[in-house]
């Protein structure tokens, strides 16, 4: 494993870790930040994670996340295209450090797989960044940051699998009316 993989995997991992001592403390702030629509920023956003000679995903131009506040957290609507009927998926977000399942019907990663064997733990590390772990099989798959910007208009994510930290996806979104 080569040292800039290990010191990006290491870095992860503490980020985890102080996230999850932290996530009491902080969870009293809210959520606030998230709440609204977000439509993706076709301009700033690179989809790279699965390197320069992958097969990276490509989001249609008005690729949209929806964040609604409630009792537990947040409720995360994705739209692949915006507007449609109905989400493409719903996830809960709820910032405690532990593992949720995925609530399906379909799987709530964007690459497939079975939503039974799909789990997630979000870690509130301030009420504008939330770092997330995403597993299947039992297997972290899956790290991003979540943060929106401190005048509430951007709303960016970095996404990196455990196995190429080096490659990212990077999605910019810009907060809708």
């Amino acid at each position: 494993m080569s040292l800039k993989k290990n010191v990006l995997t290491a870095v992860a991992v503490a980020v985890a870790l102080s996230a999850a001592g932290a996530a009491t403390s902080v969870a009293a702030k809210g959520l606030d930040a998230f709440a609204g629509k977000w439509r993706m920023n076709a301009e700033k956003t690179k989809m790279g994670r699965e390197g320069p000679n992958g097969n990276n995903i490509r989001r249609s131009p008005t690729f949209t996340w929806e964040f609604t506040p409630k009792p537990y957290g947040l409720q995360m609507d994705v739209y692949a295209e915006y507007p449609q009927p109905k989400p493409t998926r719903t996830m809960t977000v709820i910032a405690d450090a532990k593992k949720h399942p995925c609530q399906g019907p379909g799987p709530c990663l964007t690459t497939g797989g079975n939503a039974k064997e799909q789990f997630y733990a979000y870690y509130q590390m301030d009420d504008h960044m939330l770092a997330r772990l995403f597993y299947d099989k039992g297997q972290v798959v899956e790290y991003s940051s979540y943060s929106v910007s401190r005048d509430g208009k951007t709303l960016s994510i970095v996404s990196w699998s455990p196995d190429t930290p080096e490659y990212h996806n990077i999605q910019v979104f810009d907060k809708q009316p």
